[in-house]
């Protein structure tokens, strides 16, 4: 059986064909269940080993024989998988050089090194990314910057993040960091939102730490429950959720000493001035319900 041509060409003597399956999957949409951000994706591969990240056809153990007594399962097997489908030809010699993750696929010992040493050549298997962000990532790969556009949209921007950070080959990008990043149109948001996670991943892969301090600080102060930025580091998503979980700690903490203080006479110009501003700090942390002994972060205000 012949094999499929190429939908582009990045190398015409590359001896690997990547085939992007599912290709511009839904990106960073909402969680209906979640209060506090959009979800980036997370590839079925992304828990994967090196090798079995660009191997996801499944075995033949894995694929079961209808019964013979249901025609319906039989028919509906038979049907043409429908899927955004790439085929990508490409040079294993940059991919190896650009991303230590390819580097592995194809040296290291697994099936795929074996069948790439033995034939030459080999198909591999990427699941769910943006093609356009996904060609930009193999352009930079191989060094073809003239074919790059040197201007994204914030959402292209974190796509192409998060496939060089998935392939670690963020270096690769150098070239063309300053250039997107000074010509982005999307501004910081100022309130918790989608762009604002977007804008996370952003500050953290490119390393800008004023913007990062920003972001972070913004998410923690505006966020109305748990931060789970969905697709951001986990690092950094813990990170937050401590610091702002401390935070509410010392400002409880500090209304349960100043209302201690107001009963036991030791704040307060007089009787009916401490009396007041018991009664109203007291009725505001019931309402509020700080006055538990015993309360459960993430404190959702």
């Amino acid at each position: 059986m012949d094999r499929r041509a190429p939908d582009y060409i990045i190398d015409p003597d590359g001896e690997v064909i990547i085939i992007l399956r599912n290709a511009d999957s839904p990106f960073a949409q909402p969680l209906e269940d979640t209060v506090t951000g959009m979800a980036l994706p997370e590839p079925s591969h992304a828990t994967q080993s090196p090798a079995q990240r660009h191997s996801t056809i499944p075995g033949p153990e894995q694929i079961k024989d209808p019964s013979p007594e249901d025609p319906a399962a039989k028919e509906k097997i038979d049907e043409p998988l429908v899927e955004n489908c790439f085929y990508i030809q490409v040079s294993a010699k940059h991919l190896m050089f650009s991303s230590c993750v390819f580097k592995s696929v194809l040296t290291s010992g697994w099936k795929e090194s074996i069948e790439f040493q033995q034939k030459g050549s080999i198909e591999l298997t990427a699941e769910s990314w943006g093609i356009e962000e996904f060609l930009i990532v193999l352009r930079a790969i191989h060094g073809k910057y003239y074919h790059i556009p040197r201007k994204l949209t914030l959402e292209m921007l974190v796509k192409v993040a998060v496939i060089a950070d998935y392939y670690e080959c963020k270096e690769a990008l150098l070239a063309m960091t300053d250039a997107w990043i000074n010509k982005l149109e999307e501004k910081i948001p100022t309130t918790h939102s989608r762009d604002l996670m977007l804008w996370l991943w952003v500050s953290w892969f490119f390393q800008l730490p004023s913007q990062f301090k920003q972001i972070t600080s913004t998410a923690m102060s505006s966020s109305e429950n748990q931060i789970n930025a969905w697709g951001a580091p986990d690092s950094r998503k813990g990170s937050m959720n401590k610091t702002r979980e401390g935070a509410f700690n010392k400002l409880i903490l500090r209304l349960r000493r100043t209302r201690e203080a107001f009963l036991s006479g030791k704040c307060g110009c007089g009787f009916e001035c401490r009396s007041i501003m018991y009664g109203a700090l007291t009725m505001q942390m019931q309402s509020s319900h700080l006055l538990s002994r015993i309360l459960r972060l993430p404190f959702p205000i």
